[in-house]
């Protein structure tokens, strides 16, 4: 452990993985204040910034490859503090995020929540991008809702989940916007304000096309459209009300590796305590697959394939990983932590081992 003085009005930029405890002063993360002897973990691709309203001083713990930087001043646009006097005149406001990959989306959307709760008891989040989802596991989209104030989107108590089976939003447009509509509907959602994050496709006429068709169904009152140039013909189409605002001044930005290692670890973290179970497919209801004759059709196909547990309504439960089919059984041999009785399986399109790792 170390020492390191903040002055006040200056930034503690820490990228994982790292940990971080206030000793003395006042600080805040995103909004939100950082509670005295509170320990925040920075996991390995991630970073937080930690701005000081007083001269403060922390622990710092850091591990391989991690960085702690001091730097002037804060890395909130001004933009932002703009659009949240906007999202705070809004009654019980409906906002939707969109930009490109490593745009700070996410951390808008922690932003807002935060800025938010200085209003309103709670407020709700559907992370929608399935590729790098912080509610969820990846290939699904999550709802959350507060429990205080937010220093992550992670932080968010989970709700409800709708499975997607896709990490790449392209393959699954229709999907994507019937989950989030879906999601809308559930409580708290309906009541609370309500963020919504989204993945990081814009670019191309395709990507246009799909979040304009996603604006238009969801009908939020805001859209933030955050970041770089391939926001504004998204931005030219929509007929909702749109503010532009600037990505962070310092933003980590990940190569394609580093998303595949964040993906796999929260693939782990919703896998943890797995067994594999038997399911009867003559007997589940089951979608993205088909039995003929009492065999599942292209079984082979299908083996490593994510799966995931659906309630009556097609909101998923759990999530597990296709291990082997007996076709002279009628058995799945799943492996996955979910224990209760199952009614539906969903199959996805992603491919993992028992470890999380996935098969490209």
């Amino acid at each position: 452990m170390a020492r390191t003085a903040l002055s006040a009005g200056r930034t503690l930029l820490v990228s994982g993985p790292a940990s971080l405890t206030l000793i003395e002063g006042e600080a805040t993360v995103l909004g939100a204040p950082v509670e005295r002897e509170e320990r925040l973990l920075v996991r390995e691709e991630k970073q937080i910034a930690v701005e000081a309203a007083t001269d403060s001083v922390f622990e710092t713990s850091l591990g391989e490859n991690a960085t702690c930087t001091d730097i002037e001043g804060t890395t909130i646009p001004t933009s932002w503090k703009n659009l949240a006097d906007a999202v705070l005149e809004t009654p019980c406001p409906k906002i939707l995020t969109v930009g490109d990959v490593d745009s700070g989306k996410s951390t808008l959307c922690t932003y807002l929540a935060n800025m938010l709760l200085d209003k309103y008891p709670s407020v709700s989040v559907i992370d929608a991008d399935v590729g790098q989802s912080d509610i969820g596991p990846p290939a699904t989209i999550g709802l959350g809702v507060t429990d205080g104030c937010l220093l992550s989107l992670a932080d968010l108590n989970l709700i409800s989940m709708f499975f997607v089976g896709h990490t790449s939003p392209a393959a699954v447009t229709d999907k994507i916007i019937s989950g989030i509509r879906k999601l809308t509907q559930l409580p708290p959602a309906g009541r609370d304000p309500l963020i919504i994050n989204t993945d990081g496709w814009v670019a191309g006429d395709e990507a246009c096309a799909f979040k304009a068709r996603m604006i238009d169904e969801i009908h939020p009152d805001l859209v933030a459209a955050i970041g770089s140039d391939y926001v504004n013909p998204i931005v030219d189409v929509v007929r909702a009300t749109t503010i532009k605002v600037r990505s962070p001044s310092v933003i980590r930005k990940r190569n394609r590796e580093e998303r595949r290692k964040l993906r796999e670890f929260s693939y782990r973290k919703h896998l943890e305590g797995s067994v594999t179970r038997h399911v009867e497919f003559n007997r589940t209801r089951l979608r993205g697959a088909e039995v003929r004759n009492g065999r599942l059709i292209g079984a082979t196909q299908k083996l490593r394939s994510i799966v995931g547990f659906l309630n009556d309504d097609d909101f998923l439960l759990d999530i597990g990983i296709l291990k082997g089919v007996e076709q002279g059984n009628g058995i799945l041999r799943i492996y996955t932590p979910f224990k209760k009785p199952v009614s539906a399986v969903e199959f996805g399109a992603v491919k993992l081992d028992e470890s999380g790792k996935e098969f490209l």
